[in-house]
């Protein structure tokens, strides 16, 4: 036989044998939910977006992004973006969610579970929870999701037998979660809580194997802590609070929303609770959908009281059965019967914040459903596998059950196929967006844009969803770098952004009416182009055409372009600095003078010394350094929005405006802007890539030796 034949001929016996098959099972029907996707074009829905430039990981690498933690993964798919489109890598993305889902959730139950096992990967793929989030457009949340039971799975084998290579599986199957999504990690966080309490008490009696337990648990806190430099050191060095822009008025604007019929803890135990309306659920198509529910739920319950007692899986039985519970309790949020005790932990455990939107919480409850409810069917295969039994009505009535429990999911969430009930369909972009990109792209000079209207979510009219509201697109789609609304207005909340660029044009866009030379008080902003899109209250913005500093220089279909007049500049020089007391003192000045002939400083009195601007050249090394050409002027203006951590030669900025940098060249020494901070996210990721190649050569030499340390 030639030698290339063999391992042909392996790969065959592999893919027609019986360990095959349950891949090949949810790769088809993975491919059947995303089979209406094929056709060309993007799935853009609420907080998806994407466009040919989507997967920029450089501002994410040098923490110019909030999204800094999922830096690694956006630099995989920037290589994959090598070799394949946007469109490939979002359409297998979409498959990867469904296929892993239904794989994980299937290896992570026990051989001897038979048919459960199918249970399990069905539930687990086709559910509610994840229903919704495919529509809300959380798609690293998904992936996080249908990764997390092979975690699970890892975390399960660490406490059946610790050993340091267990231990450095886990830590680099949860990293891999954080590098995607950070909300879900956290989930499996409490999945491990949860069993390591529950060992505990298992283990009351003998205070050896406590005392191992402990030790193995503070192990992998100290792997996982390394390992996630590259985005706690960050989180926690400096001025920023994570999370520190989420507040109390988060907590009712996305709390769980009950069911009409049902109260709230009933509808996140059913896998409902989105805080976002406007979706066709299956309970609103199928007529005593709570009974399929409550079908699931005796699966479960079944699993549960038949092998909670079990020698080897009751220990995970009991787990399981717990986490359950505390889903369903935090996922109710302040909605539910723990409200005070979800509000405590909101206000003073940090990462809690993450969950303004409890009903993420489900997750856990639907990988305990699967779990326990796969263990409950296979107790119905022992009856109906039975041999000792004749056929009779309990074996019929146990394959009946089986059959049932196998077809449930499908039909519980039998909007998911056919495009999500017709919901969402492929689209591209309008031709004029490409056509405004194209004409930007012709104009060399270092410039912002300023995208209108004002919204972070908008309706688009020529997207062909059921439901028109988008995440704003345009700084992604744009190759000019874009500024535009990151303000959510969701409930009571207008804004959550902390940006001071934000809050400017939201002061001058609230005094609109008072306002003839907007080109002048965005120049500040290097804002040289103004793209209005026409769509929702675009023509609330018609003072745009009655400023005398801006020329219409394009006008399509769904688009108009403004360029500004006056003069702009990534850097400028300016000989004074002017002391205002507010933002409306500004409005007077820039009557009577340009607002570009001096910096202003927010402060108590009022200086007015105006001169003459002018643009000072610049070598951009990096996104985060600049040699900046020696100034011939008092002041260097730098349009970026402010921070304290660019400094130019070594000296920190003042607040221009309270919104851009301004520095004092007499105290300056030498040319070059930096972004100092980028030092604290290079320490991070040093240590993690360090911790990373110790921890594999740790785990190859463990593998090795085929034997456990504790």
């Amino acid at each position: 036989m030639a030698p290339w034949i063999n391992p042909i001929w392996r790969l065959k016996e592999y893919l027609f044998s019986k360990s095959s098959l349950p891949y090949f099972v949810f790769a088809v029907f993975a491919l059947l939910l995303i089979s209406d996707f094929f056709s060309s074009g993007y799935i853009l829905t609420l907080d998806t977006i994407v466009s040919e430039s989507v997967y920029n990981f450089t501002s994410l690498f040098y923490g110019l992004s909030p999204s800094y933690s999922v830096a690694p993964f956006i630099a995989i798919l920037s290589f994959f973006n090598v070799f394949f489109s946007v469109e490939f890598i979002q359409k297998l993305s979409f498959f990867f969610i469904f296929f892993i889902s239904g794989i994980s959730a299937y290896n992570l139950c026990p051989e001897e579970w038979g048919r459960g096992r199918y249970f399990a990967g069905f539930l687990y793929m086709l559910n509610p929870f994840v229903y919704v989030r495919f529509m809300a457009g959380h798609w690293l949340l998904l992936l996080a999701y249908a990764v997390t039971p092979f975690a699970i799975k890892g975390l399960i084998d660490f406490f059946d037998s610790p050993s340091i290579k267990r231990a450095i599986i886990f830590v680099f199957l949860l990293t891999s979660i954080f590098v995607i999504e950070t909300h879900t990690p956290f989930l499996l966080l409490t999945v491990l809580g949860v069993l390591f309490l529950v060992r505990m008490v298992e283990y009351r009696k003998n205070s050896d194997k406590i005392f191992t337990l402990t030790k193995s648990i503070i192990l992998i806190g100290i792997f996982l802590l390394f390992l996630n430099s590259y985005w706690l050191i960050p989180a926690f060095v400096g001025s920023s609070v994570p999370l520190g822009d989420i507040t109390g008025s988060d907590l009712n604007t996305f709390t769980t929303k009950q069911d009409l019929n049902f109260n709230t803890l009933f509808t996140t135990a059913s896998m409902y609770g989105f805080w976002r309306a406007g979706y066709v659920y299956t309970k609103d198509l199928l007529p005593y959908w709570y009974l399929f529910f409550i079908f699931i739920l005796f699966l479960a319950v079944h699993g549960f009281v038949l092998n909670y007692k079990h020698i080897k899986h009751g220990i995970y039985v009991k787990a399981f059965g717990a986490v359950a519970v505390l889903s369903v309790l935090l996922a109710a949020g302040i909605s539910g019967p723990i409200s005070g005790v979800f509000e405590f932990l909101f206000n003073n455990v940090f990462f809690f914040k993450g969950f303004r939107e409890p009903q993420k919480f489900v997750a856990l409850l639907v990988l305990a459903y699967a779990y326990v409810g796969g263990m409950g069917v296979a107790e119905f295969e022992k009856i109906a596998l039975n041999p000792a039994r004749r056929a009779g009505a309990k074996k019929i009535g146990a394959w009946l059950i089986i059959a049932l429990a196998l077809a449930t999911p499908f039909i519980y969430s039998f909007t998911m196929f056919n495009g999500f009930w017709g919901q969402l369909k492929p689209t591209d972009y309008p031709k004029d967006w490409y056509e405004v990109n194209d004409f930007l792209n012709q104009d060399e000079q270092d410039f912002n844009v300023l995208f209108l209207p004002w919204h972070a979510y908008m309706d688009f009219k020529w997207l062909p969803n059921a439901q028109k509201r988008l995440s704003n697109p345009a700084s992604i789609f744009f190759d000019k770098p874009v500024i535009q609304g990151d303000n959510i207005e969701a409930g009571s909340i207008y804004s959550s952004s902390t940006n001071p660029v934000s809050k400017y044009v939201e002061f001058l866009l609230a005094n609109k009416n008072k306002i003839d030379n907007f080109g002048k008080l965005i120049a500040p902003l290097n804002v040289k182009y103004i793209i209005l899109t026409k769509e929702v209250d675009y023509r609330s913005y018609a003072f745009l055409y009655n400023q005398t500093d801006l020329e219409l220089v394009k006008d399509t279909e769904n688009m108009v372009v403004f360029r500004n007049k006056h003069a702009v500049h990534k850097f400028y020089q300016v000989d004074s600095i002017s002391t205002i007391r507010s933002w409306d003192d500004l409005l007077d000045i820039s009557r009577t003078g340009d607002v570009m002939d001096s910096a202003f400083v927010l402060g108590n009195t009022t200086e007015i010394h105006l001169s003459n601007m002018q643009a000072l050249d610049q070598r951009e090394d990096s996104p985060v350094k600049y040699e900046v050409a020696k100034p011939s002027m008092r002041y260097v203006v730098f349009t970026e929005k402010f921070s304290g951590d660019w400094k130019l030669g070594g000296t920190a900025s003042e607040a221009n405006l309270g919104v851009t940098n301004v520095y004092d060249a007499a105290r300056i020494e030498g040319q070059t802007m930096y972004y100092e901070r980028f030092n604290v996210y290079l320490v991070g990721y040093i240590i993690s890539g360090v911790s990373f190649v110790i921890l594999l050569v740790v785990y190859y030499r463990e593998n090795r030796k085929k034997k456990q340390i504790f």
